[in-house]
């Protein structure tokens, strides 16, 4: 199944919403740069939150519960049914330079007072799915509340951009580049201006696969969020290694609840520039 939740090991506050930054267990530290950069370590948390709280959940193997690794089985014609991704995944060629990334739209959010969330994203996944390094963009609800800010994993650290809250409509490119000697990782705004990156050298991961999509988050008690109603949301320029995603021959992914119902949707390619959408069903 794809990914897996992780450890808590920070929270920020965001106009009152307590949003709590997770990492593996045992990763080492990565820089974070850009704007309103905040550590993995820092803390600031709404006492009120409550139920209310929004844990992130991490994007890579390794982290126990009903979650996400990317570890995925063998190709098939049909779309795989998983509880936390909602895509397309290819592998790639053990160890080599590999990049991942799409372009996509923030979409407008139809609230409730129900704490949902899902993370639009690209990632690689290395080191025989073991630590991912992603570039992403929260995407969910809380007290009623549309909340959208980027978030940055490098080699299974995170670093979670809470005061630099983007709005529905900004225009975002999202990329993932990992190599044996070094990880980059980056979310950029084109319609505020605004990039946030992080970094490391000298010392990177051993590639696997990569991906592009919808991934899933945990509450703060580690139950999986429920699917915001994003309506339908659209990534395009969508190139592994430079290379059309669709041309790779990868794998289609749905996400489904725990008794199977389509909570999101995976389109087909479309002729626009290497474009898919994908399109919410259920909560």
């Amino acid at each position: 199944m794809p990914h897996a939740l992780r450890t808590l090991v920070a929270a920020a506050a965001v106009g009152g919403l307590a949003l709590s930054g997770v990492m593996t267990a045992g990763a080492a530290s990565a820089a974070a740069s850009g704007p309103g950069a905040r550590g993995p370590n820092s803390r600031s948390v709404d006492p009120g939150a409550g139920s209310n709280a929004i844990s992130l959940a991490g994007l890579a193997g390794g982290r126990g519960g009903a979650a996400r690794d990317h570890t995925f089985g063998r190709i098939t014609a049909a779309p795989t049914s998983t509880r936390t991704f909602a895509g397309y995944q290819t592998s790639v060629t053990a160890g080599s330079a590999t990049s991942s990334a799409a372009t996509f739209t923030v979409p407008a959010l139809s609230c409730t007072t129900a704490s949902v969330g899902i993370s639009a994203d690209v990632g690689v996944a290395a080191n025989n799915f073991k630590s991912d390094s992603v570039a992403g963009v929260f995407t969910g609800c809380a007290k009623g509340k549309a909340v959208y800010f980027p978030w940055l994993l490098v080699n299974g650290t995170e670093a979670n951009y809470t005061s630099t809250p983007l709005s529905a409509g900004d225009v975002i490119n999202l990329s993932a580049s990992v190599t044996t000697s070094g990880i980059t990782v980056q979310v950029t705004d084109t319609t505020k201006g605004v990039s946030v990156t992080n970094t490391i050298t000298g010392a990177g991961a051993s590639a696997n696969a990569a991906w592009i999509g919808d991934d899933a988050w945990s509450s703060s008690t580690g139950t999986l969020l429920g699917v915001p109603n994003f309506g339908k949301l659209k990534f395009f320029n969508c190139l592994i290694d430079g290379t059309a995603l669709q041309s790779l021959n990868p794998q289609e992914y749905q996400r489904v609840n725990h008794v199977g119902v389509v909570q999101i949707a995976t389109g087909p390619f479309s002729p626009a520039p290497a474009a898919f959408a994908t399109y919410y069903k259920h909560i």
